[in-house]
């Protein structure tokens, strides 16, 4: 991971409903992973995947690599509460691409990550396959370490 003096931004996500608003199952899709729902009103940070010299690693790398980050994995839940905040993301996260470790599984049996993906105006929800390149516009969305009532993988 990249390592430097600047200074990522970080978003106090305050408390949700239950339950996803994209809930995928209504279309055949298996819920693979995710961290749970939210809980409290934790710190989310964005953080750097790539190591020296690389320009993109697959995004299955990305999900390997985020075990080993400071911090609990954001999921899913933690997106959508997202999008009802958007005023509240950072600015210098515009242009970006979130990932959060929520995968799911589609009929075809290929696997989707959560993304939150800036589109000029604002946030959009997108399920991406984890097999394409991910580059340094992207950051990977975690639950900062000071965060209580972490979740856990399921």
């Amino acid at each position: 991971m990249t390592t430097g003096t600047q200074q990522l931004p970080k978003m106090v996500l305050k408390a949700p409903p239950e339950g996803f608003r994209h809930d995928k199952t209504k279309n055949g899709w298996k819920l693979e992973s995710d961290c749970g729902p939210v809980v409290g009103e934790p710190t989310l940070t964005f953080e750097e995947f790539l190591r020296e010299g690389e320009l993109s690693v697959p995004g299955e790398v990305i999900l390997a690599r985020a075990k080993e980050m400071p911090g609990a994995p954001a999921g899913q839940s933690h997106a959508e509460r997202m999008l009802d905040q958007q005023d509240r993301i950072p600015v210098e996260l515009r242009g970006k691409t979130l990932i959060f470790e929520t995968v799911w599984v589609c009929p075809s049996g290929d696997r989707h990550v959560v993304v939150l993906s800036w589109r000029g105006r604002r946030w959009c929800l997108y399920f991406y396959w984890p097999g394409r390149d991910f580059g340094s516009s992207c950051r990977v969305v975690r639950l900062g370490p000071d965060t209580e009532g972490d979740g856990a993988s399921k």
